[in-house]
């Protein structure tokens, strides 16, 4: 049994070249075209960041003088402030890991003072329970602080 043969569905009008310098049919190939069918040409361009691109950075200054200069100059401040911002944020991590690791020591020591004062006084069983709770603790930290180390790098 022979396929029949699929016939190509857009005239062969409409496969005329381009034009170059518009981008569009030539305006014989458009008349031919019946009435229901439309023909939509959108152009977009994006780019991200505070700079155009080339291509575009010349037609600013074409449009408006010195506006390039004034773009290249506010990217600048951009760039400058995004700096200054990453390293107080980096200082501020700093300072709260430092006191973190402050504060957790003194909690160790002021932990293992009465344990050591709790044992002396007859209190040996509340001595063990704070000595061992406060050991597991800090073991489950550095234990559990190693592992989390690689997944807390990711997430930033």
């Amino acid at each position: 049994m022979k396929k029949p043969k699929q016939s190509n569905p857009t005239p062969p009008e409409t496969t005329a070249p381009v034009s170059a310098a518009n981008k569009l049919p030539p305006k014989e190939v458009l008349d031919k075209l019946p009435d229901n069918v439309r023909i939509a040409l959108i152009e977009s361009a994006s780019f991200s960041g505070p700079l155009p691109p080339p291509s575009m950075f010349g037609e600013y200054d074409r449009v408006l003088s010195g506006s390039a200069e004034r773009i290249l100059r506010m990217a600048e401040k951009e760039q400058d402030h995004r700096t200054k911002w990453e390293t107080k944020a980096l200082a501020g991590e700093i300072r709260q890991e430092q006191y973190g690791q402050c504060f957790g020591l003194l909690i160790a020591v002021l932990c293992i003072v009465g344990a050591v004062y709790l044992a002396t006084n007859g209190q040996t069983i509340v001595a063990s329970i704070l000595a061992g709770t406060s050991a597991l603790g800090l073991a489950r930290h550095f234990i559990q602080g190693k592992r989390d180390e690689p997944q807390r790098e990711e997430k930033k």
